[in-house]
């Protein structure tokens, strides 16, 4: 039986944390003084053949075909991704748990199972998938980034996802860090605080910042996060990778550890963090072609569908595009504004394929507002307790989060009251989409680059969508953040609000240097495959140089 002492705060965490390091084996761990003059390949750890696989040119759907051409074996894959995953971790502190061995049985069974019959086991035979902490899988422990969490025993069967992929012939290997109430754009808990492979300044978002980081170093070719704020196009944006936020009830989300569970006014979903947009089509077309809504009865009956040649809103057939500059109530900074410019610029030059026209944000402050109240309708109450039991210490983030103006304990009265606000603002939402008359809405996926550690406040960019349940996908356009190029504001603009003038405070131009700059698209609801198309006719265009 464990000690007092060991349940409570710190050594709780400080015993969690010693065991998820012990775990990576001596003959991969690095030098204290040489992780701080780190370089891919001067380590020695990894061979050239490693590398290879491990590069970033190298995506998902690269990779499967190479193991189905023979090229490469399960266990060559897993043991590159899995060393690249504790080089990364030993860096960037992305992970909470790391179990090679077990993912290395699982590859060996797969080439196996291949050499005898010559048949894959699924469209995913071999592929390392890392998962966020809160997801369950067998035999391990999740958390919502409490170290109260640990002393739940390990789940006893895998979360519906978990179980899709791996019955696609997934190999997990790790699950990945996650902020304290997995509610903040960053990713800071009793695990460690998560930094920017491009930038260990900058924070690599959240609250699935672990997944982000780990794939944009290269330790993961793909990883599955979460979404019900930003969670999953935050460290797509500021890790330059490619991400999905799904109309809600589209991909299963049973058994995942939560903040508060049972409150379903804004409802979170799942997705992939990875460096394709025909990685994320993979990964969306397994999931939902497994047809989990017969698992999960709460899920839409639609199967993934991409159509060959949709009809677009725009005259002669082109791709209507609403260009959402700012979202009026808080103005991006400077790489930001360049980056969407230059994409803009460049969809002008194919004026057969695309009809660029001004979006004009609609309710964003208000609509923004709420959300945070419908976050939280205990007021934070069970944040409080669950940091309670073993006496942690509520971060910064996390108390800010709680602490906006219109959180508080909600009566049921009060709870119904909001919902029936939140329903009349998306009725009202829908016809001013109407009215726009675009097929999507290009805009920015947060009000910067990466932030600088601990900075980041605003989540209009993201959580407006999750409000209105609109899909909505992030993707690098191939710029970065440049203090040559992207200068402070010389003329002072008017703040739109309080978390303008903040935003804009926290721009100092070499902060950023290095910052991936990525942007978001935007569809109706349940227009996913929609979605996907245009993207894929923009990505066309990509990278921008």
């Amino acid at each position: 039986m464990q000690s007092d002492s060991s349940i409570r705060w710190p050594q709780i965490a400080l015993n969690a944390v010693a065991e998820r390091d012990a775990r990576i084996p001596t003959h991969l761990r690095l030098s204290p003084d040489f992780m701080a003059e780190y370089r891919p390949g001067a380590d020695g750890l990894m061979n050239p053949e490693e590398l290879e696989i491990t590069d970033l040119a190298q995506d998902a759907t690269s990779i499967l075909q190479r193991i189905r051409k023979k090229e490469l074996t399960a266990v060559q894959v897993l043991l590159a991704f899995a060393k690249r995953a504790a080089i990364a971790h030993q860096l960037l502190c992305c992970l909470t748990e790391f179990f090679m061995e077990s993912g290395l049985a699982r590859a060996r069974e797969l080439d196996d199972y291949y050499e005898r019959t010559g048949e894959l086991v699924g469209p995913l035979h071999g592929l390392p998938i890392s998962l966020k902490d809160h997801i369950h899988l067998a035999g391990h422990k999740s958390t919502a980034g409490f170290s109260s969490d640990l002393l739940q025993p390990p789940a006893t069967k895998n979360a519906l996802i978990a179980q899709i992929l791996y019955d696609a012939g997934a190999v997990f290997y790790c699950k990945t860090n996650l902020p304290q109430s997995i509610m903040h754009l960053e990713t800071y808990s009793f695990w460690g605080q998560t930094l920017n492979p491009y930038n260990t300044n900058l924070t690599p978002g959240g609250s699935s910042g672990g997944c982000g980081a780990l794939v944009a170093f290269g330790g993961s070719p793909l990883s599955v996060g979460s979404d019900i704020g930003g969670s999953v196009r935050s460290p797509a944006a500021n890790c330059g990778l490619w991400t999905i936020k799904a109309t809600t009830w589209r991909v299963p989300k049973g058994a995942v550890s939560t903040t508060v569970p049972g409150a379903d006014s804004i409802v979170s979903t799942l997705g992939p963090l990875c460096r394709s947009l025909r990685d994320m089509d993979l990964w969306l077309s397994v999931t939902i072609n497994s047809k989990p809504w017969l698992q999960e009865p709460h899920l839409i009956p639609i199967p993934w569908q991409v159509p060959a040649a949709p009809t677009w809103s725009g005259s002669n057939g082109r791709i209507k595009i609403g260009v959402m500059w700012h979202d009026g109530v808080v103005l991006p900074q400077p790489p930001i504004r360049r980056a969407l410019k230059a994409l803009v610029d460049v969809l002008k030059t194919k004026p057969k394929s695309f009809e660029i026209i001004d979006y004009t944000p609609f309710k964003h402050f208000e609509i923004s507002e709420l959300v945070h109240e419908l976050y939280f309708i205990d007021g934070g109450a069970v944040v409080q307790e669950r940091a309670a039991v073993t006496g942690e210490p509520i971060l910064p983030l996390t108390q800010w989060v709680v602490d906006q103006p219109r959180v508080k304990n909600h009566s049921a009265q009060e709870i119904w009251e909001m919902n029936i606000r939140r329903d009349t603002l998306r009725a009202e939402y829908v016809q001013h989409f109407n009215g726009q008359n675009v097929d999507v809405v290009l805009c920015p996926s947060g009000a910067g680059p990466a932030p600088a550690l601990g900075t980041c406040k605003y989540w209009g960019y993201t959580n407006v969508w999750n409000f209105l349940d609109y899909p909505a996908a992030t993707f690098p356009t191939g710029l970065y953040a440049d203090p040559a190029i992207d200068l402070e504001d010389t003329v002072a603009h008017t703040p739109m609000s309080e978390a303008d003038a903040y935003n804009s405070s926290c721009y100092k131009a070499s902060i950023f240097t290095g910052a991936p700059l990525c942007l978001q698209l935007v569809h109706r609801r349940f227009h996913d495959e929609l979605l996907v198309k245009a993207l894929e006719e923009i990505s066309k265009l990509l990278p921008l140089e």
